[in-house]
């Protein structure tokens, strides 16, 4: 239905502690706590200004676990992915989800205006299937 095609990232994203967020120091080890009990597969990484620098999904642990002996003693900034791709919060969920299947990704991070550096909440594609968004 049209409401539904009309629904934007902020009608469906996870605000405040809901975000997985992880500071770029900490150890892989308090990293996998995180990860399990936010639930999302993913995490946002910020440095000691906030700023959003990077992700890391459960995926890429997975292939971290099996490269390094010592994995849980790793930084997240010395393995995260930089510049994590984002959306504003005021786009269409449509576009949200078409950004995640062209990039064949599951989870965006959401901005607010031109701020793309500053995640204010998190968007997965779980969020916007559960809305018949298609």
């Amino acid at each position: 239905s049209l409401s539904m095609k009309l629904k934007t990232v902020s009608d469906l994203m996870f605000t405040g502690n809901k975000i997985p967020f992880v500071q770029e120091k900490t150890k892989m080890k308090n990293a996998l706590k995180i990860l399990i009990k936010k639930n999302l597969g993913v995490l946002i990484v910020k440095n000691n200004k906030n700023i959003t620098t990077g992700i890391l999904t459960d995926g890429d642990l997975k292939r971290l676990n099996r490269k390094f002996e010592n994995f849980q003693k790793l930084k997240i900034k010395s393995v995260m992915k930089k510049n994590p791709v984002s959306i504003d919060k005021n786009a269409l969920a449509t576009q949200a989800l078409s950004i995640m299947n062209t990039k064949k990704i599951t989870s965006l991070c959401v901005h607010k205006g031109n701020q793309k550096n500053k995640t204010v909440g998190i968007i997965h594609i779980h969020n916007i299937l559960k809305a018949n968004i298609s």
